[in-house]
């Protein structure tokens, strides 16, 4: 008994010690090498042929050298130290390897997936920015928005690092290479360029957002959250300018202004504009946004998918000849097929006080409500090189947004009225480029571009009234431009721009109401301009001369820009120009297109709606030292001619038809520290903007758009891998007409009405709002690529009134208050893959 005891004893610590012995398993060297790399502080070049496939047993204890001299013995690779932290490995037959690390040269980060191409072959730098080959040669190193540039691959000890320069004529020079984060930069003219396949995350965002981008500069506020009231030094949102490829859109966002109408994930470059516009653009009295879709580059990631809490989306670039390439995006929301907390949120938000969630009736009534919405945008290039000297480039967008809503009486079961509501947008353009020679280019384009708002609104009950709304607006035309380089310091650009512009409004309903108008405008304009660079001293003058042919108008427009440089840190610079437009938004009633969208685009007639037109001058003083930041710019404007329709007043003045002006001044102050992969920023703006009516009561009375004062302030992780965003954003409580009697008055008709203290006098509360994301991407493969991340919006639930007005009670004779509260605290998360 005892005997077996023991043997069995014997057994079960001989199986132990076998289970002991047990060897590690084989992993990827590829793997095996980046646990070197992090435990050691040493970087391995090689070529991904040459380890693809190799797997070997880690060793667990030793030096490097011993792990290294481990790799040879159990891969038959050549394992060699360049330097103490640098080692290449290859094929023993395979000539020595060479690498190179590809960084940008002013921010001294690497570039990630920069395309390397030599004769045929083509590849691409990792997420490190680092590349190896193994052959002398000339190699090809671009990056989108870069310079391009040649390098001699050579035998060097150590791995060269080469920067690559931004893409830049004397315009474009730059001041501040990075901007609150990664991406973002401020131009010599005092623009700000943002590159969107290379923006770091800001607070909130999972993506580059475009337009929820541009709230976060300095002079750019929306006031009730949206990209469709994107106010720049207090104007309006209609008062922008913004071009896609060339191409006006008339439509800015999705979900009625809580996403943007442009795929993010697209790569973008965008110029923002607040004062000094290019000769080559107007028709527009506040900002300028210019948005180019550029050219992917390089084998790899030009395909990607992702899919995010509110809709999915993919893009694609190919090439079908070395002189033919292809360019394809498309997102689709998934909101009609399930509802998502991100969906329920924006829902929440959006559809307060308007007729999804209020029937705008007196009386209390008991009724089903239920909406299905979704949205979806499309876009295209071709371009076709011609030779070594021209391209035609053709570009294509649709936008499309549409809510159903269903609405009947709970003592209806069988009833059931539908409404619906569609928004759609679809432009397009072609473009022809020469260079004729180094001095010389010129280009060609033709465009056209339609937004569409219409509505069929059912009211419910067996006698209610459909009403059916509709606005049109349709732009047509073509533009020449010609750039001659006399220098390397002087820069002249020149050209004519044509175009035509109608609009229909249509209003009609089944109790026999039909209402139409329509409007036309034609216009030609000449602009000449001139950059030029003197020592410490930048010039850009321009002249825009328009002459508005169905008003029988001529509008000449200067734009001017003075840029001295006291020396490498502290730069002053003056602008100033003049501006017009033509195209606005008014409001006939609050409750049209279901309260949703009730703006509606009309034309300049010299009667009701005169041209606008802005005067702007602005001063602005820079100072960078230390990777420190420190800017302010004081600015002034005055906006004349605009219609009280086109504010959207919600007082005594809201049926008013009159024309005024608003002049608004004020500085934009930035303070920012960037470590290495840290930036902080401080961004506070003061504005007082103030209306002048004449044929109103008092004429001078507080901007509905006005924010007072706004800051906003933030931090940025970012080392390419994990990125995290913190910051918060603090406004001024928006101004509104507040009542001097809780109940109404009887107006001159015996009607009742509301008795309205003055005009814009009271101030809701601050507005308040926290935000943070992360992301984290990884390389799966050689050619796949993935990144996560998610956001939170409001993270402390705080909610603020974003606007107050009044409406009477018709059948109880009472004034009733009508609140919008801004977003709750909303969740997002994103997954992309890039392959």
């Amino acid at each position: 008994m005892g005997f077996k005891i023991g043997f069995r004893v014997l057994v079960l610590l001989f199986g132990c010690g076998l289970l002991a012995q047990k060897p590690v398993g084989k992993i990827p060297l590829r793997k095996y090498l980046k646990q070197l790399e992090t435990t050691h502080k040493v970087h391995f070049g090689f070529i991904d042929e040459d380890i693809s496939g190799v797997s070997l047993v880690p060793k667990s204890d030793g030096d490097l050298k011993e792990k290294v001299a481990e790799i040879e013995k159990a891969t038959n690779l050549v394992c060699e130290f360049v330097s103490e932290d640098y080692v290449v490995i290859r094929k023993e037959s395979a000539e020595l390897v060479f690498c190179v690390t590809v960084i940008d040269s002013e921010t001294k980060m690497p570039l990630p997936f920069a395309s390397v191409t030599s004769g045929k072959m083509s590849a691409q730098t990792d997420e490190n920015g680092k590349f190896c080959a193994n052959t002398i040669a000339v190699f090809t190193i671009s990056f989108i928005g870069y310079e391009t540039r040649e390098f001699q691959m050579q035998g060097q000890k150590t791995p060269p690092i080469i920067a690559l320069d931004m893409k830049r004529e004397i315009l474009e020079e730059v001041t501040i290479s990075h901007l609150l984060t990664r991406g973002i930069r401020q131009l010599k003219n005092g623009s700000f360029n943002i590159q969107s396949k290379s923006t770091g995350l800001l607070p909130g965002l999972t993506e580059p957002d475009v337009f929820q981008t541009m709230q976060q500069l300095p002079g750019a506020v929306s006031f009730d959250e949206t990209i469709s009231n994107l106010s720049i030094r207090g104007g309006t949102h209609d008062q922008n300018l913004f071009f896609w490829n060339g191409i006006r859109l008339f439509q800015t966002g999705h979900f009625f202004g809580l996403v943007s109408a442009l795929n993010p994930n697209l790569s973008h470059s965008i110029t923002v504009y607040k004062n000094a516009t290019p000769a080559q653009y107007g028709d527009a009295v506040s900002g300028t946004v210019l948005i180019e879709t550029l050219p992917e580059t390089g084998s790899y990631y030009e395909n990607s998918i992702g899919v995010n809490m509110l809709n999915f989306d993919f893009n694609t670039a190919f090439k079908t000849s070395d002189k033919t390439s292809f360019q394809f995006s498309g997102r689709r929301s998934t909101t009609d097929f399930y509802n998502t907390p991100t969906y329920n949120s924006y829902s929440k938000r959006i559809f307060q006080n308007t007729k999804v969630t209020n029937l705008f009736l007196d009386e209390q009534v008991d009724y089903r409500s239920g909406e299905k919405f979704y949205f979806y945008d499309f876009t295209g290039q071709f371009r076709q090189k011609f030779g070594e000297r021209s391209e035609l480039q053709v570009n294509a967008i649709f936008i499309e947004n549409e809510l159903e809503l269903y609405q009947s009486l709970s003592s209806d079961t069988i009833r059931n009225d539908e409404s619906e509501l569609k928004q759609q947008s679809l432009a397009a353009n072609a473009v022809f480029r020469t260079d004729w020679n180094a001095r010389h280019h010129s280009s060609l384009s033709v465009f056209g571009t339609r937004y569409r708002v219409d509505s069929d609104d059912r009211s419910i009950g067996n006698n209610g009234r459909n009403l059916r709304q509709e606005n049109v607006i349709v732009e047509k035309g073509l533009t020449a431009r010609h750039t001659f380089r006399a220098s390397e310091n002087l820069i002249f650009k020149s050209g004519y721009h044509l175009s035509e512009t109608s609009v229909v409004d249509h209003n009609a309903d089944n109790l026999g109401m039909k209402e139409e108008e329509s409007r036309f405008l034609l216009a030609h304009t000449l602009f000449l301009q001139a950059e030029f660079q003197w020592r410490k001293w930048f010039f850009f003058g321009g002249i825009r001369q328009n002459y508005f042919q169905t008003l029988d108008r001529f509008r000449t427009e200067p734009r001017i820009v003075t840029t001295f440089d006291v020396n490498k840190n502290l730069q002053f610079s003056l602008q100033g120009e003049l501006k017009s437009q033509s195209v606005q938004q008014t409001v006939d009633l609050q409750q049209d297109f279901f309260g949703l969208e009730k703006k509606r685009w009309t034309v300049a007639d010299n009667l009701e709606t005169p041209l606008i037109t802005s005067t702007q001058t602005s001063f602005l003083v820079s100072y960078k030292k230390n990777r420190w930041l420190l800017s302010a710019e004081p600015f002034y404007k005055k906006v004349r001619h605009i219609t009280s329709r086109s504010q959207g007043f919600q007082n005594q003045f809201e049926f008013a038809d009159a024309v005024g002006e608003y002049r608004v001044y004020g500085i934009e102050f930035l303070a920012q520290k960037q470590w290495t992969n840290v930036t902080a920023w401080l961004n506070y703006q003061f504005n007082r903007n103030q209306y002048h009516f004449d044929s109103f009561t008092p004429t001078e009375f507080p901007n509905i758009y006005s924010i007072p004062n706004a800051l906003r302030f933030g931090a940025v992780y970012d080392d390419l891998k994990w990125q995290f965003a913190l910051g918060a954003n603090w406004l001024s409580g928006k101004y509104y007409t507040g009542t001097t009697s809780p109940i109404p008055i009887f107006d001159a008709n015996q009607n009742l009405a509301i008795a309205y203290a003055k005009p814009n006098a009271r101030q809701l509360d601050d507005y308040l709002q926290t935000n943070f994301s992360g992301s984290f991407s990884r390389q799966l493969s050689s050619k796949i690529k993935v990144k996560i991340g998610a956001s939170v919006q409001n993270i402390f639930d705080r909610t603020t009134e974003i606007n107050r007005s009044y409406r009477i009670n018709q059948v109880d004779a009472t004034i009733q208050q009508v609140n919008i509260s801004s977003l709750g605290r909303t969740f997002s998360a994103f997954l992309r893959v890039f392959f």
